[in-house]
């Protein structure tokens, strides 16, 4: 089921080759193929302009978590919103909710995760096969939406070539100490000529997570710590089957996919409470079901050289259960797909243009229904071209979206508007080793239906919020430069940003309380704004040992955002500093890594200052190829040893809900 079993396909549509210094490995000076969906045409990784990280392989399972938002959230440049184990969405460069773009295999989540922190995302990572994090705008391909950056779920659903042998598989068994999960993954795959199948599921289950003490930051006086957080197990399934038709020079293929996963909501029943209701556990009750399709046809004759077809239809729903009665019922029937062309070189530029069109039905209805019935429909075009010149490599292209809203509420306007964005990358060659590394860009905004439409009392985020259907789209214009060596025994990188802001759309606290709910009241507002730090890492080797090596990774990130007011933006991630030291030869891997979040208090009216922490973790895997040619592979994990009371400054419950503490996993992969 997981990336370690997999190896590198053919190239097909929408992909590239890109080779790289092995990450789960460090400085073990050998390249490995990866695939990056998001990016047409072959180019090693650095001659990508674009700060992007590629997990796959043993980093990927090292690093996969019970959701994709806690997958993610230790990758360099990223957080979590970390509402409890069962919902915690990807935070890029402090930028979250609808301006990080989810996708699997190319396609949007078409999930309600960016209405509320709330929703889970109907994205599991244990189906990975890698995961790609572009940070920064990458609004061309996929949607003017994306100015913090892209998470692309790479999977095997739709087959693209049959295996070997005609048969391979793979399964995984794991469990931890901290929630008691009980985790089982298996994947197939299979064919013969002209036609290759897929079959994966997976069940999770685990209980309330134990804490290191109170669950409160401000416990009441004589209160006694209960030792675990209160309403944060979960219970999750899912699968998928598929298949494809194979030719020389083409394929077509579908498959059919569903989620379901039902999970406590921490902190909820005190929200109920402050609102003089009878208090109930919540529990959220979620099912989606997918239809993706994919096809590509190559080596075509004429001006055009490629045509890649992909569509996602999507049929969602959750139920938010209060006690045994349901609260509220959210629906959201979507689909997104895109056709993308490759012309033939013109004069030194070779390039792909295209159409991404979709539709989302969504609806509340219930307790929590702050947001009106909406119809949303996006239809954008796009253009992207690249040459060399010399010592340089050169890409440009551009995007116009066409973006309506219809609310069924006869109180609220309809919205429409148009979103023009334009990008230049440049990368510069300054030897076999280093390079430097430039991105700009322009990019428009239009606002989402939460942002225009939202009036009413959101007690999962515990606020009020107010939306502004005046809102206008808003525009960045980015800057990204990087210097890296590539080459050698020791690589590293170092990357500086910078993100002015006109009229960037934000919720702010206003100070006040609504009388009914009790609940403070934000507003949807725009001001200019300013988003800009720094990245860093170093991978070296540190000594052979044998037929072994120790590596050491050294790693640090920062954020700072602003608003022309001179106040700082909302739940900003703190300065981060770690390092990992890693043992590894041919069947063995050891690791033990460290990192410290500092205190965050460079925070926005009516926040509170998050105490800083520091996380130690430790892994151990042992890999073994059997004389068949089936690989076992055993693992033990050890997160937050320190049993730090750890709280990640980006969640809205920090205050009542802290990571998990000590935790120990042991897991067992195999593959035939």
């Amino acid at each position: 089921m997981t990336a370690h079993f997999n190896n590198c396909r053919k190239s097909s549509a929408l992909c590239i080759c890109a080779v790289l210094a092995a990450p789960a490995t460090y400085a073990q000076h050998v390249t490995e193929e990866v695939r990056v969906i998001a990016t047409p045409h072959e180019r090693t990784i650095a001659q990508l302009a674009q700060s992007v990280t590629v997990l796959s392989n043993e980093e990927l399972q090292r690093a996969q978590n019970t959701n994709l938002g806690e997958t993610l959230a230790d990758q360099l440049g990223m957080s979590a919103s970390s509402f409890g184990a069962g919902a915690s969405r990807p935070i890029i460069r402090g930028l979250a909710g609808a301006r990080v773009k989810l996708m699997e295999d190319g396609i949007d989540s078409l999930d309600v995760s960016t209405v509320s922190v709330d929703h889970a995302v109907g994205i599991d990572p244990l189906i990975a096969e890698q995961i790609e994090i572009f940070r920064g705008p990458t609004t061309l391909l996929y949607g003017s939406g994306a100015i913090g950056g892209v998470v692309n779920t790479v999977t095997r659903r739709i087959p693209e070539m049959v295996p070997d042998d005609g048969f391979e598989g793979a399964f995984e068994l794991r469990g931890n100490t901290v929630a008691d999960d009980r985790t089982g993954a298996v994947r197939l795959d299979g064919g013969r000529d002209s036609f290759a199948w897929h079959f994966d599921m997976l069940s999770r289950d685990a209980g309330d997570y134990k804490i290191p003490g109170f669950a409160e930051l401000e416990p009441e006086a004589g209160e006694t710590p209960t030792g675990v957080l209160e309403n944060s197990g979960f219970k999750t399934t899912s699968g998928s089957v598929g298949g494809s038709w194979l030719a020389d020079n083409g394929f077509f293929g579908i498959s059919l996919s569903r989620y379901d996963s039902d999970y406590g909501v921490p902190g909820h029943h005190e929200e109920a409470a402050v609102m003089g209701a009878e208090e109930e556990l919540v529990r959220i009750d979620l099912e989606q079901t997918r239809v993706d399709l994919k096809g590509g046809w190559m080596a075509m004759s004429g001006p055009i050289q490629r045509i890649n077809v992909r569509l996602g239809i999507n049929d969602y729903e959750h139920q938010e259960l209060e006690g045994e009665e349901i609260g509220t019922l959210f629906e959201n029937r979507a689909y997104e797909g895109r056709i993308e062309l490759t012309h033939e070189p013109w004069r030194d530029w070779e390039g792909d243009f295209g159409i991404q069109f979709g539709e989302r039905q969504f609806s509340a209805i219930g307790e929590e229904a702050f947001i009106p019935p909406v119809d949303t429909t996006t239809v954008g075009l796009f253009l992207l071209e690249h040459r060399e010149i010399d010592d340089w490599s050169l890409s440009l292209g551009g995007r116009l979206e066409r973006q309506e809203h219809k609310p069924s509420s006869p109180m609220s306007m309809d919205f429409s508007g148009t979103a023009a964005s334009a990008s230049f990358a440049a990368i510069r060659q300054l030897s076999d080793d280093y390079a430097l590394a430039m991105h700009f860009a322009v990019t428009e905004r239009l606002p989402v239906a939460e942002e225009l439409y939202a009036d009413g009392p959101h007690l999962a985020s515990r606020t009020f919020e107010v939306g502004d259907a005046g809102l206008t789209q808003e525009t960045s214009r980015h800057m990204d430069i990087g210097f890296r060596k590539t080459a050698g025994p020791v690589t590293w990188t170092v990357t500086a940003f910078y993100t002015s802001f006109a009229d960037f759309i934000f919720l702010q606290n206003t100070g006040m309380i609504d009388t009914d709910s009790e609940l403070p009241i934000y507003m949807y507002r725009q001001q200019d704004a300013v988003v800009s730090g720094l990245e860093a890492e170093l991978f070296a080797p540190v000594a052979e040992i044998g037929s072994g090596e120790i590596d050491l990774r050294i790693f640090g990130d920062y954020v700072d955002g602003e608003l022309d007011s001179d106040g700082n933006l909302a739940r900003l991630p703190p300065l981060r500093i770690g390092a990992r030291v890693q043992y590894h030869d041919d069947r063995l891997t050891m690791g033990l890594e460290s990192a410290r979040y500092v205190k965050q208090d460079e925070i926005a009216p009516f926040e509170d200052p998050t105490p800083g922490y520091t996380m130690v973790n430790a892994d151990v895997t042992w890999t073994r190829e059997l004389s068949t040619g089936q690989e076992l592979s055993i693992f033990f994990k050890g997160t937050n040893l320190l049993d730090e009371d750890a709280r990640r400054h980006t969640s809205l419950i920090k205050d009542i809900a802290p990571l998990p503490g000590r935790n120990f996993s042991l897991g067992l992969r195999a593959a035939f």
